[in-house]
């Protein structure tokens, strides 16, 4: 009914073993649940929460989609919120950026790992998605040196070098570095050196957003 409070699952995306990739598991780990509470105390004050870290393929031989359609079919939740971290285009997000959407999320797609998407039209329920970039791909940080370079180069009098590049589109930009470095050193991926102390400081705030 359109009165009923609302009944929340929250999904801890990533694998609690890789720091960078630990956010959503963590966050799990700070949320109070509740939707046990309810049905045993029947205490109206609570929420209704449950939670589920549902790890990553190569530790389960499951899709996260085909365990969350088996978990909503047993506890029919009113929405599901998916935290997980992402992999930024642009160095300065690293960390530093807390992404919202309502359009759900597709597990692994930041690094090439392209799994099916936790989404309304897959889910069967709405799905919120929380996420943070953790880590950055060497091209992306190319393509910021690039963007860096062509300044400098304009600055110091090399404008026709400069403005060559400049006037690429910002995708054709980075898909030319991507084909240029990845035959070289790999789809290589980087995270900051603090990144432990980021994910846990960052896992609180998303995990008591959640509760309020």
């Amino acid at each position: 009914p359109d009165n009923a409070e609302p009944r929340i699952l929250i999904a801890g995306l990533g694998n609690l073993q890789v720091t960078p990739d630990s956010l959503g598991p963590r966050t799990l780990n700070n949320l109070q649940m509740t939707r046990h509470l309810r049905q045993q105390e029947k205490n109206e004050n609570l929420p209704i929460i449950s939670g589920i870290v549902p790890g990553v393929m190569a530790q389960t031989g499951m899709e996260t989609a085909e365990i969350l359609k088996g978990i909503i079919k047993e506890t029919a939740p009113h929405v599901v919120i998916a935290v997980d971290a992402l992999a930024a285009r642009s160095v300065k997000r690293l960390g530093t950026t807390i992404q919202l959407t309502d359009t759900g999320i597709h597990p692994g797609s930041g690094v090439g790992n392209h799994r099916h998407g936790l989404t309304e039209e897959n889910l069967g329920v709405p799905v919120l998605a929380i996420g943070v970039p953790t880590v950055v791909g060497a091209a992306a940080i190319v393509h910021d040196t690039v963007g860096a370079l062509v300044a400098a180069l304009k600055e110091g009098g090399e404008a026709g070098y400069g403005d060559m590049v400049e006037h690429m589109d910002g995708r054709d930009q980075y898909q030319l570095i991507r084909e240029v470095l990845e035959p070289q050193i790999g789809p290589m991926y980087v995270t900051p050196h603090n990144i432990d102390e980021r994910v846990e400081n960052l896992s609180f705030t998303i995990s008591e957003a959640i509760h309020m």
